[in-house]
């Protein structure tokens, strides 16, 4: 239906000739609840927004009143407070002992002497100094805080008081209940000067006995604090020093905000004359204390020092709300009150009511339209039931109730006859739905079998038939999938197999390299043992064979001396035998050192070959230790031959008369060349001995190296199989490869299995 003709339709049934009775009783009944509903609704909403602005203003008013007033007393009663303490014996004696006991502190720094053992070695963090009465020094300062401070203290606590102060007539401060920054300072010095502290100490310097001077909150010691000063007067009236209390803010909103009842939407707060914030905001979030406020009605009208009420004001954070201004009258301080009321939270009520008269309206409309609609069906409902059941069986919807079987008028006979008609249509066309049920089942079942067939030619084992056939067909399908099921366990096993063999001859094969690189590693270590050891068997051969020589020439050069003791006998004729034979004798010990020498170095290089061959060489380095010994003793021998002989030769030189002494030396000569002969013999057996045992060595090195070879080629044949069973396995895994057995991981897997598919997956799994 085009636009047009739905607007002519809407037209014509929205004239009164042609509108049905079904919409134009409804209808009729709904303006006349609405206009009554509507009426009265308005008037009850207008009473009650203007009960509601005036109760929220005259509570709003008398709020800030009494918070004006609450702070008005609190600061009048302080202002009392302490022009009775500049007049009261004790705060006159408390100054007057403590200005004279600080000149008797005995240190050169009185000053330094106070802050040290009040503020700087005070046990307490600075918001608790006050708890400290005796710091334990003796002094006479400690004996007069002692006795006047528990008094301070407990008037700093009843009044509420921030903090107090005693300050003598030069300036110094002798006394401050909490000890902070301005005690034992001097007014005019840097810490103090042009503060709002000293300002009003000054100032009470000057004023009239008995007069209070004030200082308004201003910033101070990382605070706001306002301050109260009056002269500390003696018997005789006359000022002897300031008395100071100092006001912290909490004293200010606990006034303020005694009779506030929702501090969440209700803001109270001082605004003096130059448009600073003297108290911060009660709501969250909002402006601090000496913070500039905006120049808006209610801001401009507490500067001005003027009472006034506001209905729709913005605040400081730019929300809509309501506003009172309430001047104070109190001597020192020029401030107005502001309170500010959120206007959504003041006149909530409104609003609840504003939505109840609509509710209430749209309440009506609903019910007079219910009513109505239900009147209107009480008649058009039998003719509309028929029509719809005619409809109904239009479009071949047999299961439709016809109602009103049992009425007695025409509207029954036409129900009667319009079921009996129902049920002729519904057998008919169930007879004609039972034959083509019956193709479509045959036709499902011929379908899904043929997609599955074709789905396991392409080798995907996945495809089971899981919508149900019908009864006499179902017994096919269950078998066709048993038989599926069991086919995909076989090869699903083959895979797991596969892939065992893969991994195993991966690990074999990992394994088989590795031994055959330490087997080749090893091979090598042991041919180069063996040649370092065939080079220390020879030099030890040769050696033995030196140490042999020399122990030949030993005996004959031992027979030679005992031979020489029959020449000495003959005299002077048998001295150049004897010369002739020292100096054999001497060649003959430069020989045996040279061979002493010889056999230490090849001892050393023999100990360090034993070193390189680890474990298996200890038992040499043992035996080349040994040799050098033997070496060492030896050479130490042939020294002392050495040096016997040359003796003997200058015996010989002294002439005749030291033949009996020669004799001797020679005696002696041929005893130490029979030990050295014997060390000789020693060395000599003790090398060839060695010698043996590096045959014995070189020969187990040789039959090492052949295993070791045996050993490599054995690991490279291993290697060669794991290798080849490796292959075998990737062969078997891009068979089985070819048959789908498990679900894809995720949408974008392959629903077909081609060759490039079964290359993946077999060198996936492979």
């Amino acid at each position: 239906m085009t636009r047009a003709a739905a607007q002519r339709r809407l037209s014509v049934l929205l004239k009164p000739s042609t509108m049905p009775l079904k919409l134009k009783l409804p209808l009729l009944m709904v303006l006349l609840t609405v206009a009554f509903v509507v009426t009265v609704s308005f008037l009850i909403y207008t009473l009650a927004e203007r009960g509601i602005r005036e109760n929220v203003e005259t509570a709003q008013a008398s709020k800030a009143q009494a918070g004006a007033q609450a702070l008005t007393f609190r600061i009048e009663a302080a202002l009392n407070d302490v022009a009775n303490l500049g007049a009261q014996p004790t705060v006159f004696r408390a100054m007057g002992n403590f200005e004279r006991v600080i000149s008797m502190i005995e240190d050169p720094d009185p000053i330094g002497y106070m802050k040290r053992h009040y503020i700087d070695q005070n046990p307490n963090e600075e918001a608790l100094r006050a708890n400290l009465v005796d710091p334990g020094d003796g002094s006479y300062y400690t004996q007069s805080h002692v006795t006047y401070h528990p008094t301070f203290v407990q008037s700093m606590e009843v009044s509420g008081y921030s903090d107090m102060y005693l300050v003598t007539m030069a300036g110094l401060v002798v006394y401050s209940v909490k000890k902070s920054a301005a005690f034992a300072e001097d007014i005019k010095g840097a810490v103090l000067a042009g503060t709002p502290f000293g300002n009003v100490v000054e100032e009470a310097m000057t004023a009239e006995p008995g007069k209070v001077v004030v200082q308004d909150f201003a910033p101070y010691a990382g605070g706001n604090y306002a301050f109260m000063a009056t002269p500390v007067l003696s018997k005789t009236g006359e000022p002897v020093g300031v008395l100071v209390v100092r006001l912290g803010t909490d004293m200010v909103e606990t006034a303020l905000t005694a009779n506030l009842s929702d501090q969440g939407h209700e803001n109270i707060y001082l605004v003096s004359p130059d448009g600073l914030a003297r108290s911060p905001s009660v709501i969250p979030g909002g402006f601090e204390m000496m913070d500039e406020l905006p120049n808006t009605p209610q801001i401009a009208a507490a500067r001005a020092g003027e009472a006034a009420q506001f209905n729709q004001v913005t605040t400081a954070s730019g929300h809509s709300a309501t506003a009172v201004v309430v001047p104070m009258a109190v001597d020192g301080f020029n401030w107005a009150v502001v309170m500010e009321t959120d206007s959504a939270t003041a006149f909530a009520m409104v609003d609840q009511i504003r939505w109840m008269v609509m509710g209430l309206i749209g309440a009506a409309v609903v019910v007079s339209i219910g009513v109505s609609w239900a009147a209107a069906n009480r008649v058009t409902r039998p003719i509309h039931q028929l029509r719809d059941v005619t409809n109904a069986l239009a479009a071949e919807d047999y299961n439709v109730e016809v109602t009103g079987l049992r009425r007695g008028d025409e509207f029954g006979d036409l129900a009667r006859s319009l079921d009996s008609f129902r049920d002729k249509l519904k057998l008919a066309d169930e007879a004609s739905l039972q034959a083509v049920e019956a193709k479509k089942q045959t036709d499902f079942v011929v379908e899904e079998m043929s997609q599955a067939l074709s789905d396991l030619q392409d080798g995907n084992l996945l495809s089971e038939i899981d919508q149900a056939f019908a009864p006499h067909y179902e017994t096919l399908r269950e078998n066709y999938n048993r038989s599926l099921q069991n086919l995909r366990n076989s090869l699903r096993e083959v895979v797991e197999a596969a892939q065992h063999v893969d991994r195993f001859s991966q690990e074999q094969r990992a394994a088989a390299n590795e031994m055959a690189e330490r087997t080749e590693s090893q091979g090598a270590t042991l041919e180069k043992t063996a040649s370092a050891m065939q080079d220390l068997t020879r030099r030890l051969r040769d050696t033995a064979d030196k140490a042999s020589e020399v122990d030949n020439t030993m005996r004959g050069t031992r027979r030679e001396a005992e031979q020489s003791t029959e020449v000495v006998r003959s005299a002077v004729a048998a001295m150049d035998q004897i010369q002739k034979a020292s100096a054999e004798i001497s060649k003959i010990i430069n020989m045996i050192d040279d061979i002493a020498f010889q056999t230490n170095l090849l001892a050393l290089n023999a100990g360090v070959e034993a070193a390189r061959a680890g474990s298996a060489g200890a038992g040499f380095a043992v035996v080349a230790s040994e040799v050098r010994n033997l070496a060492r003793r030896a050479s130490e021998a042939a020294g002392e031959i050495k040096g016997l002989t040359s003796a003997s030769e200058e015996h010989v030189a002294n002439g005749v008369s030291m033949v009996d002494r020669a004799g001797n030396a020679l005696t002696s000569i041929i005893q130490q060349v029979t030990n050295v002969s014997d060390l000789v013999s020693e060395i000599a057996g003790g090398v060839q001995h060695q010698s043996q045992g590096l045959e014995d060595i070189n020969a187990a090195m040789r039959e090492l190296d052949a295993v070791t070879q045996q050993n490599t080629a054995m690991a490279e044949e291993a290697s060669a199989s794991s290798q080849l069973l490796q292959s075998e396995a990737n062969t078997l895994a891009t068979v089985v490869a070819r048959f789908q057995i498990e679900a894809p991981m995720s949408a974008s897997a392959p629903s077909s299995w081609g060759d490039d598919e079964d290359d993946d997956w077999a060198s996936a799994t492979g």
